[in-house]
């Protein structure tokens, strides 16, 4: 551990003190408000200190404290501040995704349009990691139209590249395919609003991938070129050559 480091930590240490003091102060002087800040603001220091148990244990007094002066906000972002910290202690022990579950759930209950966004996002990339291809999808779908309801171009691109990864490509076979070519058109359609051309040419490739297997091998050719010409000025070399070799053999088809 560097001199850098070990500093920062005993400065996290102090404010950790001094937090604690501050919470213990305003709750016997029936400053409820500022209790559930003091509780909240140590959950924040043990997650940069990367101690995601007792963080939650902070949240979850600052979750009660604005459950009984009815801070509607502050509660939505305690269940938030919890469900994040339960879905980081899944990765290493994936029972913990079932209390992320449970708090990202209560997190789209109680918050406004752009909370229910960020938990429908939270819930679908939960569900994909376990498995549940079928609930990861509906949540990003349910992300996708409260982003259209906030008008949010970047919301939207989000929740479309999510809905393009959920499974992988074994999802092709469990989900509607024109439902799946509908939403990665419009994720098209987003990544040349917004000039990114990583997702233009990924868009282009799940385009050709999809009209492959329908067999429409002319369209599906014309895709992958877009996706390697796109590539080659992105100096995207995988996309590049993976496109590269779709065209081929989409191209032979084509002429069989």
């Amino acid at each position: 551990m560097s001199y850098s480091d070990s500093y920062n930590r005993i400065a996290a240490q102090k404010r950790l003190k001094d937090y604690d003091m501050l919470a213990f102060a305003c709750k016997r002087a029936g400053k409820s408000r500022d209790e559930g800040r003091a509780y909240y603001s140590t959950g924040v220091l043990y997650d940069n200190l990367g101690k995601f148990k007792q963080a939650i244990e902070q949240y979850k007094k600052f979750l009660q404290v604005c459950k009984a002066i009815g801070d509607v906000h502050g509660e939505a972002l305690a269940y938030n501040c919890c469900g994040v910290d339960y879905m980081k202690m899944g990765e290493t022990q994936p029972e913990f995704y079932k209390d992320a579950i449970d708090f990202h759930t209560k997190h789209k209950e109680v918050a406004d349009v752009a909370g229910k966004f960020l938990a429908h996002i939270n819930l679908g990339i939960i569900y994909n990691y376990i498995g549940d291809f079928e609930k990861s999808s509906i949540n990003h779908q349910f992300a996708l139209r409260y982003a259209i309801q906030m008008s949010s171009v970047a919301g939207q691109s989000v929740a479309i590249g999510n809905l393009g990864k959920v499974g992988g490509k074994e999802t092709y076979a469990q989900m509607n395919q024109e439902k799946l070519q509908m939403f990665v058109e419009r994720y098209l359609e987003l990544s040349n609003e917004l000039k990114y051309r990583k997702g233009e040419s990924g868009a282009f490739m799940q385009l050709g991938e999809l009209l492959t297997q329908k067999g429409e091998y002319e369209t599906s050719t014309k895709h992958f070129y877009r996706a390697m010409k796109i590539a080659e000025e992105t100096e995207d070399r995988e996309i590049k050559d993976t496109a590269k070799v779709n065209f081929g053999m989409a191209n032979a088809s084509m002429k069989w």
